[in-house]
């Protein structure tokens, strides 16, 4: 018969740590990786996006950048040469309350080649104002690549986690941001600013 009492624990105590050793750090890191979805709150703000738009043919002839002035997003559009090609920028609003996002339709100015760039104001926003910081006062901020992880413990410890192009991190929780159907491949992602209420200013 097998001794499986006290004196079989004694004489095996090495192997059974070794055995039981990986499975509490693996208990570890998922514990690590899961405490801060419960402790930290979900995103508080909303976040208009400046995202890549894929490339088409022809070559678009205007090109547009936006600026935050005062709290109010501006877009600049001027004309572009016909031997280059430039980015073409969608504006996506991440909506927290959703944790989806939509596209922000634009009606910019048409400017012709060689003629002087036009700048008008976009205001789809009901008013409220963008701080253009790269926190969000409720300390969610926007993290975008596209890495694999290190391995095990960086998946664990949710490194690697916002691969799919963006993400809102902070404290160690992600917030994946879902872009739209034509954009989740390496489209490049950039904050313009957080929309808060009319009176709110940066911190």
């Amino acid at each position: 018969m097998t001794d499986t009492g006290p004196g079989f624990v004694r004489s095996n105590r090495f192997l059974l740590a070794a055995l039981a050793l990986p499975v509490v750090v693996v208990v570890f890191f998922l514990l690590a990786s899961a405490v801060p979805r419960w402790l930290v709150a979900p995103p508080a703000y909303d976040l208009v996006l400046r995202v890549g738009r894929p490339y088409t043919q022809p070559a678009p002839r205007t090109a547009v950048e936006f600026d935050v002035r005062d709290g109010r997003l501006e877009a600049t559009v001027r004309s572009v040469p016909r031997d280059r090609y430039e980015q073409p920028w969608s504006l996506i609003l991440f909506e927290h309350e959703t944790m989806n996002v939509r596209e922000i339709r634009l009606d910019l100015p048409e400017v012709r080649e060689g003629g002087s760039p036009q700048t008008i104001a976009i205001d789809p926003f009901g008013g409220r104002r963008i701080l253009p910081q790269a926190k969000a006062p409720d300390g969610y901020e926007l993290k975008t690549g596209r890495t694999s992880g290190p391995g095990l413990v960086g998946d664990l410890f949710g490194m690697g986690r916002y691969d799919a192009t963006a993400a809102l991190v902070n404290k160690g929780r992600v917030v994946t941001i879902p872009l739209p159907q034509g954009y989740q491949y390496l489209s490049p992602v950039h904050a313009v600013g957080w929309l808060a209420d009319a009176g709110a200013g940066a911190r």
